[in-house]
Parts: C-alpha cells; structure tokens; sequence
C-alpha cells in the first residue's frame, strides 16, 4: 500500500513539474538556436568558397609579377634611337616621364625601359634635359667624346655635336655630377663646363642660362658671339654650308636676337650690322637627281673680291 502510495506522489510530482514547462516558448527558442546555426553553416560555406575563389587568382597574380620581373631583370635592352631634323627641334617623353628637347640635327638614343638601377641614354648633338626626380634610379646621359653628365633630378643642357671641338654642359637647376675621363665635377646652377676634345682639358664658368637655352624656344640669342659661333650655328639651323673668305671675319662680334627670320633675313642683318657680303649658292641637281645643300660665302665688303655678290 505505501508503494502505491509513492508511486502516486511521485506521478504527481512530474506533473506538476510538466505543467510548469513552457513548451511553446521552448520551441520558439529551439528553433532560432536550429535557424541561427543553418545561417552560420551557410556564412561559413560561402566565406570559404569566396576565399577559395579570390585567393587563387592572387596567387597567380603573385607568379605571374615575380616570372615577368625576373624575364624583365634578364631580357636584353631594347633601345630606340630619335632623331631631330635640321631646322627643327624634338620633344621626347622618355619611359619615366622626363622630358627631352633635342635640337637640330641631334640624335639620342634610350631603352624603352628603364630598370632601377639607372636611366641611362647617349647623345649626339644638343639636348635640353628635364629630368623626373628619383633618387633610387641616376639618370645618365652618355656622349661619344669623354663626358658623361648623371643627375637624379634636374635640368641641364649638354651640346656634344661630333664636328664641334668642345663639350659643354649647362645646369639650369637642381645637381648634376660631370664625368670627365677620371674627374668628377659638381657645378652650380647657372655654370657651365666646356670640355677640349682635342687638349682633354676642361673649364667651369658662369654663363648666361637664357641665352644657352633659348634655341629650345626656337631662338637664336647671340651675345658678343664671335663669327666662328654664328657661322656654326645658323649652318645648324639652316642646314647649309657657310665658307668665310677672309680670316679677319673672324674678329667681328655679334649682338642680335633671331626667331622666326628666314637664312635670307638674317644674312641681310648680318650686312647691315657689319661690313660683310653673304652670298647663297642655292642647291643644284647632281646626277643622280640629288641635290647639293645650300652654300652660302661671307667676305669683307672692301675686300678685292667684295664687289661679287
């Protein structure tokens, strides 16, 4: 009889404890543990599968930069080689984004691509540089006479023509190093070094920058030049030949500032500021259908043969 008893106690008992439990709120709690686990599974899934599908094409990527750094480190240079007509001047973007004026009858030559180390090109003739900053990579301009002009920043101008007997660098701003044969020269903006092909000597001096410069704004700008300086260049300008007749030419100085005038213009000048005739030999047929350049002869007005014009 007492165990029918305490089975009934107890039978009690879990009933009320049934009647406590709140099955509908345990349910809804049940399910949103069920929902938020399924959301997670799933976030898991994709973040993988995301992870999966990006980090593949970065690792390639990475491949794909160090083969073709190492192909760019060992592939041969390739350079380009432009010229500047006479009578004209050239502007060149190089691959770092620095900026070139090559004058008349000029040549430079550059690889298409720069590697770090350096920036190096080679000149022939004259050349306005303006050089992007990098203190990483020097940039280096090589001529075919002993000078070689490196900066890693800055403007200068170096003439190095093969016919003329001196090489002369010009800094406009910045620093430049000058590599003469064995000697290093550091010069200050607004000095020139002119370096003696011939004697292998070299001289720093102040110049005027403007009138160095001033043929990349296509002018000519003499000042107290003697007869040899303008002989040669307007022969570079105007692609002819000029012949002085008589030695004492060459004691005559010159002031003028030249722009837009034709050779004939600026012969005439030439005549009125000094006692000289210019004649111009103009070109002939040869031939083989050529034609011969312009020659033009220069000789005192009182000399014997003055009158022939």
């Amino acid at each position: 009889m007492e165990r029918q008893t305490d089975l009934i106690d107890y039978t009690c008992e879990n009933i009320k404890m049934q009647r406590q439990i709140d099955t509908e709120k345990n349910w809804k709690e049940l399910s949103r543990r069920i929902t938020t686990y399924k959301r997670s599974v799933k976030l898991w899934t994709f973040a993988r599968n995301i992870s999966a599908v990006l980090v593949l094409p970065l690792i390639m990527a990475v491949f794909f930069l160090l083969y073709e750094r190492t192909n760019h480190d060992n592939m041969p240079e390739e350079w380009v080689t432009l010229s500047s007509a006479y009578g004209l001047v050239t502007k060149i973007i190089l691959p770092d984004g620095s900026e070139v004026w090559l004058n008349s009858g000029s040549t430079l030559s550059y690889p298409t691509i720069f590697k770090a180390r350096n920036r190096p090109v080679r000149l022939s003739g004259e050349a306005y540089f303006r050089v992007n900053a990098d203190m990483k990579s020097r940039f280096i301009v090589s001529t075919d006479q002993g000078m070689t002009v490196s900066a890693y920043g800055t403007e200068f101008n170096v003439c190095a023509y093969e016919e003329e007997q001196t090489i002369e660098t010009t800094l406009v701003s910045g620093r430049i190093d000058v590599n003469i044969d064995a000697d290093v020269v550091k010069i200050e903006r607004g000095q020139q070094v002119s370096f003696d092909k011939e004697s292998g000597r070299f001289e720093v001096d102040n110049t005027n920058i403007a009138v160095t410069t001033a043929w990349k704004e296509g002018k000519m700008i003499f000042r107290k030049a003697d007869m040899s300086e303008v002989v040669r260049r307007l022969s570079r300008r105007y692609n002819v030949d000029i012949h002085l007749e008589d030695d004492e030419l060459l004691d005559y100085q010159y002031s003028a500032t030249f722009t837009t005038e034709t050779l004939e213009e600026v012969l005439h000048l030439l005549e009125v500021s000094a006692p000289i005739k210019c004649k111009i030999h103009y070109p002939e047929q040869s031939e083989d259908y050529t034609f011969t350049k312009r020659i033009v002869t220069i000789r005192g007005k009182y000399s014997r043969s003055g009158n022939d014009k």
